[in-house]
């Protein structure tokens, strides 16, 4: 239990960070399709998996809602290091992520999808990225938007939504909304969130049951190509260099344990 909230409040911190994806950080801890599954059949899905959506979801809550403060002052004091962790914690789910996709079988064709994922993701990512700036003022319908891009962001893996408000000029100010839990902000950032997600997710699941193989590759292609474009190569100075590979490696090792030590209380669950 202690694993899975802090697995949710590094979710919710992440999705906050510009160039990560909620969605990439939920695939990652393998609380993906649990989340899509509860989204598109509410009944069913909380039968199976109430106990764990819901101590992962009140993490990514703390994270989300608590340290979004605290996210603002790392990204303002370094932001390079602070994005190299996440790279770092995504790398270490990798191996996870690789052997769940396989469970139905691994023919030539996973590598394929996972190929078209990693270049679809990525010519999105690079053209998001080389956009010019479209400022939006400031109230319900930005934060609205802001809402429909976070519940994208968390149905769609790889996709930003910080990246986006950043480019809107909504960012700073649902950034502040958030930490002081004003409900001019929170209230439709939900409702938006709560409709982009519901809407979606039935579609997600059904391409989950019919084509198991292609779209779990897929989105592993989508979080490597996620991975390299987050990557902050021009604001890593000749001091970072050696802090931020520390960052990824530490990253890694954390994430990979975590994976693990949830792996062996499952089994141990399972063996009871």
């Amino acid at each position: 239990m202690l694993v899975q909230l802090l697995e949710g409040a590094v979710v919710g911190f992440g999705a906050i960070l510009p160039g990560v994806s909620g969605g990439t950080l939920c695939a990652a801890f393998g609380m993906y399709r649990p989340l899509i599954e509860v989204c598109a059949n509410p009944g069913k899905g909380l039968k199976e998996h109430w106990r764990k959506l819901g101590i992962f979801l009140l993490g990514a809550g703390i994270g989300f809602v608590g340290l979004s403060g605290l996210a603002g002052a790392l990204l303002e004091k370094n932001a390079p290091i602070l994005t190299c962790v996440f790279i770092g914690l995504i790398l270490g789910t990798l191996p996870a992520l690789w052997h769940d996709a396989g469970e139905q079988g691994r023919g030539k064709r996973a590598y394929l999808f996972a190929g078209c994922g990693f270049l679809a993701m990525l010519l999105i990512l690079s053209l998001l990225k080389h956009q010019s700036s479209l400022t939006l003022a400031p109230g319900i319908p930005g934060y609205l938007l802001c809402g429909v891009l976070w519940g994208l962001s968390f149905i769609v893996p790889g996709l930003s939504s910080s990246s986006l408000l950043l480019l809107f000029g909504l960012y700073q100010p649902m950034l502040e909304g958030i930490s002081q839990l004003a409900l001019h902000v929170l209230i439709p950032m939900g409702i938006g969130m709560a409709a982009c997600i519901l809407l979606l997710a039935k579609g997600i699941r059904t391409a989950f049951e019919k084509q198991y193989c292609a779209v779990s590759h897929c989105v592993i292609g989508i979080v490597a190509a996620t991975m390299v474009m987050i990557f902050p190569a021009e604001g890593i100075g000749a001091e970072n260099i050696l802090p931020c590979m520390i960052s990824i490696i530490g990253g890694a090792a954390a994430s990979y344990g975590f994976t693990k030590v949830c792996d062996k209380l499952n089994d141990s669950l399972e063996n009871k």
